[in-house]
């Protein structure tokens, strides 16, 4: 989670909170009383405007951790939710493989590096379409990996990490070794 992440989910939870509930958090007020001294504190102050008085941001993030965790990974599965369901909308016989290649980067991104989470459990990639033209190619060099081939001849190959290549380039390949 970047800061940004965190700090848009925190001033959007501060939102939901009063002025009271802010400055009830152990330790804030001290910080609050101190930079407002003898002033009274008005129920027209902005709960942000509270946050951004020094030490009292680290406070508050602390006090609202959890939530902002838990609202986060909330967010990487609807992320992953969205992009689970463009991929499932591809279609090759109009759209090309590098659409295809660029969602499932995206879904890799958050799966692997926020979830912890494996590509297969959302995706099969046996399953993904084929251009009706190039399935026999697809079916044949499967254990290439071959996972789709799009309108153009563009096909969606590799184990580990995914490239596209063309079709011609892996029929030659395989001619090459027969």
């Amino acid at each position: 989670m970047t800061k940004d992440d965190f700090d848009r989910i925190l001033y959007a939870r501060i939102k939901e909170e009063n002025l009271e509930s802010i400055v009830n958090i152990p330790g804030v007020y001290e910080i609050v009383s101190k930079h407002f001294g003898s002033d009274r504190l008005r129920n027209e102050e902005i709960t942000q405007s509270i946050v951004k008085i020094p030490g009292v941001y680290e406070i508050v993030s602390k006090h609202f951790n959890n939530d902002i965790l838990e609202m986060w990974e909330y967010e990487q599965y609807i992320k992953v939710k969205d992009i689970v369901e463009k991929i499932g909308l591809w279609n090759p016989e109009f759209q090309r493989t590098s659409v295809l290649l660029k969602l499932l980067n995206e879904l890799i991104e958050v799966l692997y590096g926020t979830l912890d989470l494996k590509l297969d459990k959302y995706v099969n990639l046996r399953a993904l379409p084929v251009r009706e033209f190039f399935k026999d190619v697809v079916d044949k060099y499967s254990d290439y990996p071959i996972w789709t081939c799009d309108f153009e001849g563009s096909c969606l190959v590799g184990a580990e990490k995914f490239e596209i290549e063309p079709v011609d380039s892996i029929l030659q390949r395989f001619e090459d070794d027969e």
